[in-house]
């Protein structure tokens, strides 16, 4: 337990519930609308990199590419996996509303989870093809990149002085 179990649920780092994320991967509308967001400044990365299934902006294209290997978004992915815990969820377990519960799930069983997978097949595929020639390195500032091969090719002056006096 201990004070790490604590700060998993801070308010600072909440993000979207499991069931709103679900919803916007199985509605092609709000995927498109999400990956292609108007400049934010208020946002990192100005809105441009983001990670819907973990509801994260990034600042960097190179960010997301890293975040999108890692252990915590393939954790988001498998919780995505199955059907998202809802308050139906909740009222069919005490007995109440137990048939709207059965047929939200034959529902999302059916409709939404085909339709999800191929909405999600898609981003992994718009997703791979935008990050694939992202580069693996920040750019260095372009007045130091332009100073080095000039400081190397020339010899300093103190030491042809030395070499020449011997």
């Amino acid at each position: 337990m201990g004070r790490y179990s604590v700060k998993r649920y801070k308010t600072k780092r909440r993000t979207k519930d499991l069931d709103l994320i679900f919803n916007d991967l199985t509605s092609p509308e709000r995927i498109h609308q999400l990956l292609n967001q108007p400049l934010d400044e208020t946002k990192p990365g100005l809105g441009q990199h983001y990670c819907i299934h973990c509801d994260i902006y990034f600042e960097t294209a190179f960010a997301l590419k890293t975040h999108l290997k890692g252990k915590v978004h393939r954790r988001r992915v498998k919780a995505l996996k199955g059907v998202p815990y809802t308050q139906e969820v909740s009222d069919a377990a005490s007995g109440l509303n137990l048939q709207k519960f059965l047929d939200r799930v034959q529902q999302i069983g059916e409709q939404k989870g085909p339709q999800k997978e191929a909405n999600e097949v898609q981003l992994k595929e718009h997703l791979d093809a935008n990050l694939a020639n992202v580069a693996t390195t920040e750019p260095t500032l372009p007045h130091l990149a332009e100073e080095q091969p000039l400081a190397a090719n020339q010899p300093s002056e103190g030491t042809q002085n030395d070499i020449t006096m011997q």
